[in-house]
């Protein structure tokens, strides 16, 4: 038997050899991409260490920050009061701004026995009036939220009836030092009113300054416009007035106190009539006459009407100007219709010859109101039939005014004012401006007379309420006593001596 060659390595053939395979992309990419940026290897992920391998510390940390802390008591009461007005139901007025004090449904609450002993006791009657008012505007204040405006309308009543008022009447006044101080320090601390010792010799009267601020102040000085301000200021110091007398402040003025409320009342009625005729007087027969007979609204360069005659009135734009025809019908249909015939009969024969005059009358500042006559239906049927397009014209009967707050008429020396008593008037005034108009009404305008009887009235300058009562009191704000000016020169003078002698005796001296 023939040995078995022994089969070397070489001649064997290996599994690559028996078998193509095609060579591994993937991983000839990746060992390129490891010699040119060995950075970009595959990172090693790092086990997590088991529960076995943390550090006894780190346990103590985690089973330390599971521990809740203990609440103290005070955050256990804060909790307390969340957890309640979580639970609270929601109020009607959530979100709504707080009552002011003000509104038509508010009333005072009622007064609990400690309260009605602390009142008589503050408002004892031994005390002097002035005392009791300004405790009871220290409490008045803290009781009603007075914002701006509101705010700005009582300050001026105030100051008008010799009361002090400032933002800080007292200085600024720090939380810690409110904190230290009584209920009775921090009303008086919070106060912006303060009423002087020095007011006690004057006269206190409710009635008198309510009427003299309303119908004075207020509409010259303060210029309330509109009705929402009217109201504004007539029911704030109607407020202040009842706060007075439910609180029983000062009881011998009781009377007082009363009647100058119902001047508010009347006072918000009157000055929007006031401010509303203002604005549309003095009325197409009025406004005729004064471009007829070369009143204020003629314009004598341009022999037509006053191009600023319309200016503040509410007409429309477009109206067409006011012609010597348009005039002329204006006043022959108002006599026609309102006027009697004996003045018709006049204006025409005068207004035929051409000798149709007037002339302004003297020594008045306008008039007063004393009757109201309406128009008829008989006098807008004419109207409608004949001048539709003519507004209806009633009558105003008024007797003549001077305003006593007016500057004194410079007069020669023995010379005297004419009587105006039983001077009366009637004037033409048209249906849309007689619903303004009421009784005891103050017009300050200038009255014309034609020589045919008819009267009529031209621009108008202002108007009063029935109960117009100036005062002298607006000249008092902000007014400040004298001082002697001549003690400080004299102090002065005496200084400087004293100067001069020390300067000869350093200059006698030798050194």
């Amino acid at each position: 038997m023939e040995p078995v060659e022994e089969i070397g390595h070489s001649d064997t053939l290996t599994e690559d050899e028996i078998f193509h395979r095609e060579p591994d992309r993937a991983a000839q990419t990746a060992a390129l991409l490891d010699e040119w940026d060995p950075t970009s290897a595959t990172p090693v992920v790092e086990e997590e260490p088991t529960k076995d391998e943390i550090k006894p510390a780190e346990q103590a940390q985690e089973e330390k920050k599971e521990e809740p802390n203990a609440l103290t008591a005070k955050q256990k009461e804060k909790l307390r009061r969340k957890e309640k007005y979580r639970n609270k139901p929601k109020s009607k007025s959530h979100g709504q701004p707080k009552p002011t004090g003000f509104e038509d449904s508010f009333t005072e609450a009622p007064v609990t026995p400690e309260e009605y002993l602390h009142e008589r006791s503050i408002y004892h009657s031994d005390r002097p009036a002035i005392f009791r008012i300004q405790e009871a505007l220290n409490r008045y204040q803290q009781k009603r939220r007075l914002l701006q405006q509101r705010m700005q309308v009582f300050a001026q009543y105030l100051r008008y009836g010799g009361v002090e008022v400032s933002a800080k009447m007292f200085g600024g006044v720090s939380e810690m030092e409110l904190k230290a101080m009584d209920k009775e320090e921090i009303v008086v601390a919070r106060s912006q009113t303060d009423i002087s010792v020095d007011k006690m010799k004057l006269d206190i009267d409710f009635e008198h300054v309510a009427k003299s601020f309303l119908s004075f102040y207020l509409s010259d000085y303060y210029k309330s416009e509109g009705i929402d301000a009217i109201r504004l200021a007539t029911d704030t110091i109607r407020n202040w007035l009842n706060y007075l007398l439910y609180h029983d402040v000062v009881p011998e003025y009781t009377d007082n106190i009363k009647s100058a409320r119902t001047y508010c009342n009347v006072a918000e009625k009157q000055l929007w009539d006031n401010q509303r005729l203002l604005a549309n007087a003095p009325g197409d027969f009025n406004k005729a006459n004064s471009f007829l007979f070369g009143g204020f609204y003629y314009n004598k360069r341009t022999q037509s009407e006053q191009p600023q005659a319309w200016a503040d009135e509410n007409l429309p734009q477009d109206r067409a100007p006011m012609t010597p025809s348009v005039a002329q019908k204006v006043v022959m249909f108002a006599l026609a219709a309102s006027g009697t015939d004996e003045q018709s009969a006049s204006f025409s024969d005068l207004a035929m010859r051409g000798e149709l005059s007037a002339h302004a009358i003297e020594d008045i500042d306008g008039f007063e109101i004393v009757d109201i006559l309406m128009p008829h239906d008989g006098i807008r049927g004419f109207y409608e039939t004949y001048a539709p397009d003519l507004n209806v014209v009633g009558k105003v009967r008024a007797k003549a005014w001077r305003d006593p707050n007016s500057q004194p008429i410079d007069l020669a020396p023995g010379e005297t004012l004419p009587n105006i008593h039983g001077l009366e008037f009637e004037f033409f005034v048209e249906e849309q401006l007689l619903q303004y108009c009421y009784l005891g009404m103050k017009v300050r305008t200038k009255v014309w007379e034609l020589n045919c009887g008819i009267f009529f009235y031209d621009e108008l300058l202002n108007v009063y309420c029935s109960f117009y009562t100036p005062s002298l009191n607006d000249l008092m704000i902000g007014w400040k006593a004298p001082r002697d000016v001549t003690k400080k020169t004299n102090e002065d003078a005496e200084s400087s001596q004293e100067v001069e002698s020390t300067g000869d005796a350093f200059s006698d001296e030798e050194y």
